[in-house]
């Protein structure tokens, strides 16, 4: 019993190591972090708090106030799985209809899109994914 109380007390620690000094390893290694960060393209951080990016070194627009008008995304991936997740980037108003949350992978239902294309590329939209799905 002792044996298992002292194993489980270090797997705790090691994953609890693990996942803070991991951070910046999983954000570079998920280019849709970096897309979820820049202002000019998916600029997820406007309204949305993710802690992982708040210590960022080298992502353009990680760096600074995050948003609160929408929920957190950290643990997302413990709510979601990956097709809901990638629900939510192209059409949120598929899973709530009534969101302000604007389309990033579609044009369909918008009146006053410009350019006249999706804000992300469908390759964008897997990135962004990917990342949504490494936040637990």
């Amino acid at each position: 019993m002792y044996m298992k109380h002292i194993q489980k007390n270090i797997a705790l620690c090691i994953g609890f190591l693990a996942s803070t000094c991991n951070a910046q390893a999983v954000i570079e290694a998920e280019p849709g972090f970096r897309i979820m960060a820049n202002r000019q393209q998916g600029n997820c951080v406007t309204c949305h708090q993710i802690t992982v990016l708040q210590d960022a070194k080298g992502i353009d627009g990680a760096a600074g106030k995050q948003g609160d008008f929408g929920p957190t995304l950290d643990g997302v991936a413990n709510r979601y799985n990956v097709a809901q997740l990638r629900q939510w980037v192209i059409d949120a108003r598929q899973l709530k209809p009534n969101t302000l949350m604007p389309p990033f992978g579609t044009l369909e239902g918008t009146t006053q899109a410009s350019p006249s294309r999706p804000m992300l590329s469908l390759d964008e939209v897997e990135k962004v994914t990917a990342a949504l799905a490494t936040l637990r």
